[in-house]
């Protein structure tokens, strides 16, 4: 009975009521919202250092960590590759040189390492190839002589990457039919070449109005970027005899991955190509990249098998290459609830003033309802219930909301192209796609309930401390 009259309070004032719930289902929404995005971006960074960084375990020579040296290969590599093919947990490996090198062509140069691989072992263990920007070239699909792989950063910083108008891009924006004063910006524009994005859009738009810059700005300069395939580039660096070497390669492909700082760092080289300029013999390999299978515990468990196996090797895992996605992983669930926490705090002095304004109604009638015979339990129950209906109502609403939010954000995603090279920066995705575990929800339920009896405490207070007869004077 108890249970059926509380909900029924609830409704006694529907306009307030109404007011609270509102609000307790836009924090909600507002909550899962917020927490779906940062577990998408989360998920993104951690798939990011596996699938392209760091693979599951990395094995290396110590020095190397300390001084990387061309000449810190890895210690009995053949003996360690024989154990790693015996250990059914590993599902794949690759092994990998690298060389410390400055490159340069005619326009730029910059400091890069160059990774020697062999890119079908390479697909088995790294996700990289599926990054090969759209008219960037392929991965290796090439026949002429010493390809190599760069990032779109060091294509920029080389001066490979161009932003150019051309015609066909005027026919595009024709067939787009943007309007005429662009069109004309961009036909003034036609052959000037730009080395630089920020410099290209500034000029660009400075000749539009700001309505028609925040429109077609970012879409020109996406159609006016140019990569300059098959652009020979020097690379200086010392070779296994400590003699200067240099080497040419030409681009065949161009990657842009999330992680700015990763893709300034690292080329990507055949592997026979990189030994014979370097005078790499068939066994000297500067790192092993593993994964492992879905247990989580094979990580660990490998690790201390390769390194009680062979002590003269260094293991690390994916945690230790890249604490940072490692730290994002683990505390994931603590920002959660931090944040509906923080929501719900707020929420919570709404929902205490609420009731004790319905209680401030109600004297007259509580002191009735105490007259004939309802303990102070009961009435403590009562206002708790009511509190707690208020609240989940909200929630519950709030959830079917931020749910189909989620689902349809991360069906489009979310892109922060805009301020992209910012999250980028830092190893994020400047598109993120927001998702969530389901038991989240279980949890805010019972955050709600906790809330909702906490919320309850001073109304009830206010209640128990009215005297039956008192009340009943109140006019």
């Amino acid at each position: 009975m108890i249970t059926s009259i509380s909900w029924k309070n609830v409704w006694r004032n529907k306009h307030r009521s109404l007011i609270v719930i509102v609000a307790v289902t836009l924090g909600t929404v507002a909550g899962i919202f917020v927490a779906g995005m940062m577990k998408g971006w989360g998920d993104q960074r951690v798939n990011a250092a596996i699938n392209i960084e760091a693979a599951h375990l990395k094995i290396q020579n110590p020095e190397y960590l300390n001084n990387e040296e061309i000449a810190y290969t890895i210690p009995d590599y053949s003996q360690v590759k024989d154990f790693i093919k015996q250990q059914s947990a590993i599902t794949k490996f690759t092994s990998r040189t690298k060389v410390v090198a400055m490159a340069a062509t005619s326009r730029g140069n910059t400091a890069v390492t160059i990774k020697g691989i062999n890119p079908e072992d390479e697909k088995q263990v790294s996700s990289l190839y599926e990054f090969i920007q759209h008219d960037g070239g392929s991965y290796f699909d090439v026949e002429y002589k010493n390809p190599i792989v760069i990032s779109d950063k060091t294509a920029e910083q080389l001066r490979i990457k161009t932003f150019r108008v051309s015609t066909e891009l005027i026919d595009s924006l024709k067939n787009l039919q943007v309007p005429e004063t662009v069109l004309k910006v961009a036909q003034e524009y036609e052959g000037r070449r730009f080395y630089s994005k920020t410099k290209f859009r500034k000029a660009f738009e400075s000749e539009l109005s700001k309505s028609e810059a925040r429109k077609y700005g970012a879409l020109i300069t996406e159609l006016a970027k140019n990569y300059q395939l098959k652009s020979k580039i020097v690379f200086t660096f010392t070779d296994m005899h400590g003699e200067m070497t240099y080497q040419s390669y030409r681009v065949c492909g161009i990657y842009k991955t999330s992680n700015t700082a990763f893709d300034a760092q690292n080329a990507f080289v055949l592997q026979e190509d990189l030994a014979r300029a370097a005078g790499f013999g068939p066994n000297d390999f500067h790192e092993i990249a593993l994964l492992v299978n879905l247990d989580a515990s094979s990580e660990k468990t490998e690790q201390l098998a390769i390194s009680s196996r062979f002590p003269q090797v260094n293991v690390m895992t994916w945690r230790e290459i890249a604490p940072d996605a490692a730290m994002l992983a683990d505390i994931m669930d603590v920002y959660y609830f931090m944040i509906m926490s923080i929501i719900f705090l707020a929420l919570a002095f709404g929902i205490v003033n609420t009731m004790l304004m319905a209680i401030m109604e109600r004297i007259k009638e509580l002191g009735m309802l105490m007259a004939i015979g309802m303990n102070k339990k009961k009435v403590f129950r009562m206002i708790m219930l009511e509190t707690v209906f208020l609240t989940l109502t909200g929630s519950v609403v709030g959830m079917g909301l931020g749910a189909l939010v989620l689902k349809i954000t991360s069906y489009t995603g979310l892109d922060f192209s805009s301020v992209g090279e910012g999250f980028e920066a830092f190893g994020y995705s400047a598109i993120v796609y927001p998702n969530i575990e389901w038991n989240y929800f279980f949890a805010i339920i019972v955050l709600v309930i906790i809330v909702g009896i906490a919320s309850s405490i001073a109304p009830a207070r206010k209640a128990l401390k009215l005297k039956p007869i008192d009340a009943l004077r109140t006019e």
